[in-house]
């Protein structure tokens, strides 16, 4: 039993010789039960031919019944067919001599109207006459049909075999092509983040090789997890336990610093900005993880956008050297979206502080509000130095600095787009960027209205 399970296995090879297997007894036997129903038409003379020999056959009957046999033996030497009027014992009645094989084939004569068979090359045709009497006509090789059915055959076979072919095709790749495409979305689910996807129990094949593929493949998610949720939980457990010796150290020079010389002020303020430094590096460390977080649960509510840029616009343009400038238009004021106010806040936050950072120390930074179809588009942009064009597909990756990096003597963790992108599709948002070296940088953040019909 073990061997006859091994021999037919569910697996991919035997599945390929069974199916081409089918495939070729149905291409054998369909062209033999429609050979066997088409060829006896395919082998019988054409009806401008069988006129022809029954007009002979009348010719033959008028010398008969004017009893002429010397002009009906002229006439059968003048034809262009080998033939013989001949009685019963298929003797000449013209005394012409007849060769004992075209004799002997005399004997299974064939009618005009029924088929020629495809044994003989030179058939003879039996024609009727008065008196027991039959014209005896030998068919020529070239008009024999047997020649042109054999090309009607082998084209009747060879479109079976195609059609056939193509339809059993057609559906062996569609049961091998739908476990490839559960995989392959599974893939690609697991590719942009979904770390929860498995496939092995929806993969619904019968086949070995394919459930052995998707058992794989769940292993790999499993440890893919498995390494990215203890790569998270590693940053922020050590997020966390940094902030504490931070806290004491910052303590700590708050105390220091009321004691310092003069001299040594310089040292002390070095020592306070590299603490800020760290600490703001936690900080967002922090908010990238939160929101990175599955446990983080968004609080969208239908909010005016316009007073809330206000705001943040306000604070940050006292970061803002002299020769920077932060420019708002509204065009939509009465218009609600449907965010989170904080996220928003975070996400105006970062790119200000980004452009104000990056785009130079003279610059003008537009943040315009439109209404578009049933979304809000929050645009932000700046006339600095832009970023190159290979940049744009990775700016949002964590920790990716460009090469240029839009000014390389600015510091930055590479944190501050990542968190955009995040909360922008918290609120189930979209956001895209665009730019070109020394033509400034845009971002565009698509927003949902408020949906009116959940009031």
């Amino acid at each position: 039993m073990k061997i006859i399970k091994k021999i037919f296995g569910h697996s991919i090879t035997n599945k390929l010789f069974c199916y081409f297997s089918a495939v070729l007894m149905i291409i054998l036997t369909l062209s033999t039960v429609i050979e066997s129903v088409i060829i006896d038409g395919l082998l019988t003379l054409p009806s401008q031919l069988q006129h022809e020999f029954k007009t002979l056959a009348k010719t033959a009957q008028a010398y008969i019944d004017n009893d002429d046999i010397a002009g009906l033996k002229a006439w059968e030497e003048q034809q262009n067919y080998t033939m013989y009027v001949v009685d019963q014992t298929h003797s000449s009645i013209t005394e012409r001599d007849v060769h004992p094989h075209v004799h002997m084939k005399m004997s299974f004569s064939r009618s005009v109207d029924k088929p020629m068979g495809d044994k003989i090359r030179k058939p003879i045709i039996a024609l009727t006459l008065s008196s027991n009497y039959h014209l005896m006509i030998q068919l020529p090789w070239q008009l024999h049909p047997a020649d042109k059915a054999k090309y009607v055959v082998w084209t009747m076979r060879l479109v079976i075999a195609v059609c056939l072919l193509a339809f059993v095709s057609w559906l062996l790749a569609k049961h091998l092509q739908r476990p490839l495409k559960r995989l392959q979305q599974a893939s690609r689910k697991l590719a942009s983040g979904d770390l929860s996807v498995r496939v092995a129990s929806q993969i619904d094949s019968n086949i070995r090789e394919f459930n052995n593929l998707a058992n794989d493949f769940d292993h790999m998610a499993d440890r893919v997890e498995t390494l990215v949720l203890s790569h998270k939980q590693l940053l922020r457990n050590i997020s966390h336990e940094l902030r504490t010796p931070l806290t004491r150290q910052s303590l700590a020079m708050h105390l220091l610093k009321s004691r310092l010389q003069p001299n040594q002020q310089s040292y002390f303020e070095q020592i306070e900005h590299d603490v800020s430094e760290i600490n703001n590096l936690i900080q967002q460390i922090l908010e990238f993880s939160r929101l990175e977080s599955s446990h983080y649960r968004v609080q969208l509510s239908p909010t005016q956008l316009g007073p809330l840029l206000q705001r943040v616009i306000n604070d940050l343009s006292l970061q803002a050297q002299p020769s920077q400038q932060i420019i708002f238009n509204e065009n939509c004021p009465s218009a609600l979206a449907l965010i989170d106010p904080s996220l928003i806040s975070s996400v105006l936050q970062n790119a200000l502080s980004n452009s104000l950072k990056y785009a130079g120390t003279d610059c003008t930074i537009t943040v315009e509000l439109s209404l578009i179809s049933t979304v809000i588009l929050l645009v932000i942009s700046d006339d600095g130095p832009g970023i190159a064009e290979q940049d744009l597909t990775r700016i949002f990756e964590p920790f990716f600095r460009g090469d240029n990096s839009r000014n390389k003597q600015i510091t930055g963790y590479g944190l501050g787009m990542s968190i955009i992108k995040q909360c922008i599709e918290q609120m189930n948002g979209t956001i895209t960027a665009s730019s070109s070296l020394g033509l400034g940088f845009t971002l565009s953040c698509s927003l949902p209205l408020e949906d009116k019909s959940d009031r």
